[in-house]
């Protein structure tokens, strides 16, 4: 499998549930690590989750707590720069 698609993949699993546990912290870092994904293959990734994720959290124009937790889960892992993120997104980690 394509390491990009392996890793949407990962992304989309490892927040389904707004937690990260330890292990699924621990397995991404690994594949990161080993998955042969430039530092931009792998921005281009996180980019496109965070553009998706915004887009699904948004389609009900509400965002709920369990959203909310799920957002700010996402920046705390991925270690995102608010820059990269859309603006009412930044306004819920605050």
């Amino acid at each position: 499998m394509d390491p990009k698609r392996k890793l949407k993949g990962m992304l989309a699993r490892i927040f389904s549930d707004a937690e990260v546990e330890d292990a699924e912290r621990d397995e991404l870092k690994a594949f990161l690590a080993e998955s042969g994904l430039s530092k931009d293959d792998q921005r281009e990734v996180f980019d496109d989750f965070v553009a998706t994720t915004w887009k699904i959290t948004m389609a009900d124009g509400v965002v709920s707590d369990r959203e909310k937790a799920r957002l700010k889960e996402i920046v705390r892992v991925l270690e995102l720069d608010r820059a990269v993120l859309p603006a009412e997104w930044t306004k819920i980690l605050d």
